[in-house]
């Protein structure tokens, strides 16, 4: 393709490249494994600048004041945004061609860099608060996981490199085609850029559990979640908590719990200070 006619589908984006090298992302991530390899693609990550948090949206997550994980959170700083971008679709479930989740359901970027997206309408466009608490509310109610935070690599996708901390990430993951579910065939270290938000504790109960690995199915991240002995074992340090193993659960047998309200103020408060979307 002539860069003439890339600039036409694409703008300035990237979206055409990463839809082309696509079918070796995994092996890309493995490769990451190597040590020279390795710290080019924690450059290219930045693993250093990034953080983002998958936020829960189990209906077991009981909090007070009716408060509704992720409204709580997403609504913020969708509220906050000088600047709201949203995607016409989502390139990971397009690019998968996926029949479980809407695909028309796409990421949205906030802050002042969205105004540097320069992409054919058909691809995205500005959008209104109005617009983005209506998508996030669609999101929900399908099932879809946020993802919300500072990441690079979306900077770079979407052309708005350099990475100044005004461009906020606010995705809307399904676990069998989200591109962060390949963050755990590479290097450790790269799925440092994403957290577990504060106050959220994952447990199985082994007298419940039945070792039937539907958990592990939907389980995107790295060595978090695995049958041992006949029994889901959760790994807490690898856990992001993200609560996509407890709504799939057919016994029951997984619990996701947060400690009190407090804790949503510190996830905000810590993706803050990564990211300014005023």
């Amino acid at each position: 393709m002539s860069s003439k006619k890339y600039r036409e589908k694409y703008g300035s984006s990237n979206i055409g490249k990463a839809r082309k090298y696509w079918r070796f992302v995994t092996f890309g991530f493995r490769l990451s494994k190597i040590p020279l390899l390795g710290r080019i693609f924690t450059g290219f990550i930045g693993v250093k600048s990034s953080n983002g948090s998958s936020i829960p949206i189990n209906k077991s997550l009981e909090l007070p004041d009716n408060v509704i994980l992720p409204f709580a959170i997403t609504e913020h700083f969708i509220h906050k945004a000088s600047h709201i971008f949203i995607m016409n679709y989502c390139g990971c479930r397009k690019r998968n061609e996926c029949e479980e989740y809407d695909q028309s359901i796409g990421c949205l970027w906030l802050g002042d860099a969205a105004t540097k997206i320069d992409v054919p309408p058909e691809i995205g466009h500005l959008a209104t608060k109005e617009e983005a608490l209506e998508l996030e509310h669609r999101a929900y109610e399908h099932g879809l996981v946020p993802t919300i935070g500072r990441l690079k690599a979306d900077s770079w996708l979407m052309g708005v490199l350099p990475d100044e901390g005004h461009f906020m990430s606010l995705c809307h993951c399904c676990s069998c085609c989200c591109i962060l579910g390949k963050l755990r065939y590479g290097a450790s270290s790269l799925s440092k850029v994403i957290h577990r938000m504060e106050g959220v504790t994952v447990e199985v109960n082994s007298e419940i559990c039945v070792g039937c690995g539907t958990c592990t199915e939907v389980c995107i991240f790295r060595d978090a979640l695995k049958i041992v002995d006949g029994k889901a074992q959760i790994n807490q340090e690898n856990c992001k908590g993200c609560g996509r193993c407890e709504r799939k659960c057919p016994k029951g047998a997984i619990t996701i719990t947060i400690d009190n309200i407090e804790s949503l103020n510190t996830t905000i408060d810590r993706i803050s200070s990564y990211v300014d979307v005023t």
